[in-house]
């Protein structure tokens, strides 16, 4: 028999294969304790391969394949720790424009926390394999599939012209 955990409903707008800025809600696990609650990156990064999302006025609950889905964006009024925890580990943001599969570019910084301190983006995005990861943008906090970008532009350059006519 399954043992129910108490859940906590989250707004998002959902962007996949099929479904293209879908409103709906996100459950996450309630701490009993109370000393710590998921939060929606944790959420997505479980190993478990469908994500499960209330949609509708109803509220039916769809099983979305977590490969599937290109981005989650959560509602405005959703506070930060709900979305990621900083925690205690060290991190950097990096600037970067992104581009999806679905076309979509978004640009902002990348929130990444850090295995070591001369990691870089590459690295790190690098590391992730199917994971989701953090966008900070102007339009609000993004949570993207690894597997849906296309293309990540980065601010930095490589500190010398790859050309020979911009030498």
């Amino acid at each position: 028999m399954d043992h129910y955990i108490p859940k906590r409903r989250i707004p998002v707008t959902v962007w996949a294969d099929h479904l293209q800025g879908v409103s709906g809600q996100v459950f996450l696990d309630l701490d009993p304790t109370g000393h710590s609650h998921q939060t929606i990156l944790e959420r997505l990064n479980q190993s478990s391969p469908f994500l499960p999302i209330g949609m509708g006025e109803e509220g039916r609950i769809h099983l979305l394949h977590r490969h599937r889905i290109h981005r989650i964006t959560p509602g405005r009024q959703v506070l930060q720790g709900d979305v990621f925890s900083r925690g205690f580990q060290p991190w950097r943001e990096e600037r970067a424009e992104i581009v999806l599969c679905d076309g979509t570019h978004l640009q902002g910084v990348v929130w990444m926390p850090l295995e070591r301190e001369t990691e870089r983006l590459s690295d790190y995005l690098n590391r992730l394999g199917s994971d989701f990861f953090v966008l900070l943008s102007a339009t609000g906090v993004h949570l993207l599939n690894t597997q849906s970008v296309v293309e990540v532009e980065l601010a930095e350059s490589a500190g010398a012209p790859l050309s020979i006519e911009a030498a």
